[in-house]
């Protein structure tokens, strides 16, 4: 019996070296969200409960069947180990085979289930076949720490709305040379993305408030290329110094022409007169948009004193050039009174509220008063 058997031994050592699968070769690694990023960062926390999907990038990655002969036959897949200040070996259900060339992997953090403390630094990637060689790529990513925001500087002269306003956003584990989304969040959800200037160290970020952005309290909202984020609740509050009591002269026009009118700021303590000729909005529907509430610019809007300005109420043209339609199609809906809000260059703000506002009067109703365009017989004409 002994000669069969080591017959059999035989045979089964010289079928195993057929059998041996093919040594992978890696061409480095991918982070989905930065794939240009050379070499990849992916961040050691958040990532939900399978952590961060990355990209491993060869040739020659060979599964082969395992447990062939089970109810329920499995495939061994390659396996992928990183090597750096932390040594880790993902679990089987950590790696994906797409093809020959591509295995996807879901690296953990300490917030994934199970939780793994990956420590900051660079990591090898190694790969090996589970019937075949390995290969192994030196410093084929870079595992940083989630930022953190800690506070936000407001601009040393206040908040202008005419023009950008420098902020400083203060934390830890920032990344020199990227590029982080930054974004405020109102307290009734809606969003204004920051436009990021430099990430000047691991701790500052200089950045700025686009002009015109709405007065409030917000969250700041700050994520990293590869992922991670940060929010601090509550992070500042824009305000603008204000304008004085406006008021406009005549508070009417029809909707057959467009109206010229007259501006008056009246400011008292801390309020601003006109530096300049402001910004003039009319927040008012168009008759292409009878539904919508829009804000309609006035035109040849100029600055007379640091009391008063002039400027042409577009109650026929709207939002086109004046004179293209006559029967002012695109012209103001006839109605109001309407609003006017009013932003100087110097970065005060003011408006004209609804009740003191603008009218457009229907075709027919001129000379009536203010806001009789759609009322009873009982209005009566403002002149002879």
């Amino acid at each position: 019996m002994r000669l069969p058997v080591a017959a059999a031994l035989l045979a089964l050592v010289a079928c195993s070296r057929t059998t041996e699968g093919p040594t992978p070769r890696l061409q480095g690694v991918i982070n989905p969200r930065t794939r240009n990023v050379t070499p990849p960062r992916i961040c050691s926390g958040q990532g939900g409960e399978r952590g961060w999907r990355v990209e491993v990038a060869g040739e020659g990655f060979a599964p082969v069947p395992g447990d062939a002969l089970t109810d329920e036959p499995i495939a061994a897949l390659p396996e992928v180990t990183l090597r750096g200040p932390t040594t880790l070996t993902l679990e089987r259900e950590r790696v994906f085979y797409v093809r020959p060339e591509l295995l996807l992997v879901d690296v953990p953090t300490r917030d994934s289930t199970p939780p793994v403390e990956l420590l900051a630094g660079s990591y090898a990637v190694e790969v090996s076949n589970p019937v075949g060689g390995s290969a192994s790529l030196a410093d084929a990513l870079v595992v940083v720490a989630p930022p953190v925001v800690t506070r936000v500087v407001p601009p040393p002269d206040g908040y202008s709305f005419g023009s950008a306003s420098p902020i400083v956003i203060e934390g830890t584990d920032f990344q020199p040379g990227t590029f982080p989304v930054i974004v405020l969040r109102g307290a009734d959800g809606t969003t204004q993305s920051l436009f990021t200037l430099s990430v000047a160290s691991p701790t500052r970020i200089e950045t700025e408030i686009p002009p015109g952005t709405p007065e409030g309290t917000y969250d700041v909202v700050l994520t990293s290329p590869e992922g991670c984020g940060a929010t601090i609740p509550q992070a500042l509050t824009i305000t603008y110094e204000r304008l004085g009591t406006l008021t406009v002269s005549p508070r009417f026009g029809s909707e057959l022409s467009n109206q010229t009118l007259t501006l008056t700021n009246a400011p008292t303590g801390e309020q601003r007169a006109f530096s300049g000729a402001p910004e003039l909005f009319l927040l008012a529907p168009v008759k292409t948009a009878p539904a919508e509430v829009q804000r309609i610019p006035l035109r040849d809007i100029t600055f007379v004193s640091p009391t008063e300005v002039t400027a042409v109420v577009p109650t026929c043209s709207g939002f086109e050039e004046p004179g293209i339609d006559p029967q002012c199609r695109t012209g103001i809906l006839p109605g109001g009174p309407y609003a006017l809000e009013v932003a100087d260059p110097g970065g005060a703000v003011g408006e004209v509220p609804g009740i003191q506002g603008f009218t457009v009067t229907e075709a027919g109703t001129e000379g009536l008063a203010p806001g009789c365009a759609h009322a009873s017989p009982s209005c009566g004409a403002t002149g002879p």
